[in-house]
């Protein structure tokens, strides 16, 4: 295994109510997590122009509901995607998207997907 491929990268927990900072260390498959980032973003480009009714460039793939839909469900996911990866380079929600203060960051909402995303990525290490 090369070292460019796996990186060892501190991951900061929160625990939001006891405010406990616990720091461990966890070996992230970091080339595999950008690749699926840049897929995904290559695929909103294309369902972005699949979504328009009238000046489609290109061949029509797909019926525009169904791009709507699933433009929609990735763009969540990129967004999710965007924070996990942020949290593991040890950026907070604040930093990674500026909009919105810390103390009530709306993707505190959804603290449990993205650790399930930085979950899935720690397991794929070979």
């Amino acid at each position: 295994m090369h070292g460019h491929y796996v990186q060892a990268l501190t991951l900061k927990i929160h625990k939001l109510k006891k405010e406990i900072i616990m720091e461990t260390t966890v070996k992230i498959n970091v080339a595999k997590f950008k690749e699926d980032i840049k897929k995904m973003s290559e695929n909103q480009r294309s369902l972005k122009n699949q979504r328009k009714t009238v000046k489609l460039v290109g061949e029509r793939t797909m019926e525009p509901w169904q791009a709507t839909y699933e433009h929609q469900s990735n763009r969540e996911n990129l967004r999710l995607m965007y924070a996990a990866y942020g949290l593991m380079r040890g950026k907070s929600f604040s930093q990674t998207e500026n909009k919105f203060p810390e103390e009530d960051h709306p993707l505190k909402e959804y603290q449990s997907k993205i650790d399930k995303i930085i979950e899935k990525y720690s397991q794929e290490e070979k």
